[in-house]
């Protein structure tokens, strides 16, 4: 669908309202025209960048910056893993949601290939891709991993409160798994549940280095 932006700001709450929006409370948000017919629609930025990111919002000469939730770069700074963060709105996840996420996002957003790809659903489940060239869109995940036992800790650590989104604060959680992770030394004798981040060639690839959160990528 094709939106013209009015150019206003004010403050009102967010028509669209999606994982990332930051005004499902009164906060600033612009103004929309949706075609045909002209609709008013009321949009935070993460919303409307999110909209452009799937492919479902088209605008004129509009670009959207190649940015991810949470980047991880090898010890030589060389883009590892691109990480997403969704919440299912059920408990029960269709087969194929998590390959159609991935695939929206690939196709859409701009974002370059990577070596590993992982969506998470948090606090369900975990979804890894090791990509490969040529790029199959319609690829299931490699490996699919109860994420409960992994982020516990986390999801116990840090506080979840009205200051943040619960989106930020699940992206906090997988970044600050990540960083513990490229930073320690461990085995897949000694951490079972993980056997499938050294199974994949992951851990080599990503310890030493660094995460970033909401990182623009190039």
């Amino acid at each position: 669908m094709k939106v013209e932006p009015s150019g206003v700001v004010m403050i009102d709450i967010c028509s669209i309202q999606t994982d990332k929006c930051v005004a499902k409370k009164p906060a600033p948000v612009t103004a929309v025209w949706t075609s045909p017919g002209r609709t008013q629609m009321n949009v935070c930025r993460p919303c409307l960048e999110e909209k452009i990111r799937a492919g479902e919002w088209e605008i004129q000469g509009a670009r959207v910056e190649q940015r991810v939730d949470v980047a991880v770069y090898s010890k030589e700074q060389q883009l590892q893993l691109v990480v997403e963060v969704k919440k299912h709105p059920t408990s029960v996840v269709p087969k194929n949601w998590a390959t159609k996420i991935r695939k929206n996002i690939l196709v859409h957003s701009g974002i370059p290939n990577s070596p590993y790809f992982l969506l998470a659903d948090v606090p369900n489940f975990i979804y890894l891709w090791k990509n490969r060239e040529p790029m199959d869109y319609e690829k299931a995940p490699d490996y699919v991993i109860s994420a409960k036992e992994i982020l516990e800790k986390y999801l116990n650590q840090i506080s979840s409160t009205d200051k943040v989104s619960e989106y930020y604060y699940l992206e906090l959680v997988m970044a600050s798994w990540l960083k513990e992770l490229v930073k320690s030394k461990i085995s897949p004798q000694e951490n079972p549940a993980l056997k499938w981040i050294f199974d994949s060639g992951l851990y080599e690839a990503i310890k030493s280095g660094s995460v970033v959160m909401e990182s623009t990528v190039l």
